[in-house]
């Protein structure tokens, strides 16, 4: 089946994939032709993230000619900022260790948002915002 794959900052690719294909393994399909890094990519569906050891089959709602959405992450940059914040109060092991727990943590509370919840909440940062000027 053909899924087509769009790129939220741009961009798009038709792959070919069989329902039996992971979606680790369309991750590395879009790597190949969109060249944006596996660790970086987020697949989405219907405003959800769609799980790497899932198969296609186990998302009904992808067909031949569905569209998905890739999102790019940039995990690096909240890692080390997190990471400089807590060597002000901890030792860089104990650093280390609160650092993987709170973002294994955050990637299990994001992935459960949908793109509705995301937008609601850039709605109201946005409000917030400029009632702040």
């Amino acid at each position: 089946m053909k899924i087509l794959v769009k790129c939220l900052q741009g961009g798009s690719t038709l792959l070919d994939v069989s329902e039996s294909s992971t979606v680790s393994e369309l991750k590395k399909l879009v790597q190949k032709n969109m060249r944006i890094p596996v660790f970086q990519q987020t697949l989405i569906l219907f405003g959800k993230c769609l799980q790497d050891e899932k198969c296609i089959s186990d998302y009904p709602q992808i067909k031949d000619g569905t569209k998905l959405y890739v999102a790019i992450k940039n995990p690096d940059f909240f890692n080390t900022t997190l990471h400089k914040f807590l060597r002000k109060y901890y030792h860089e092991a104990q650093c280390k260790v609160i650092v993987e727990e709170f973002m294994k943590n955050f990637h299990s509370k994001v992935n459960s948002l949908s793109l509705d919840d995301l937008e609601r909440i850039a709605k109201s940062e946005i409000e917030s915002a400029a009632s702040g000027l």
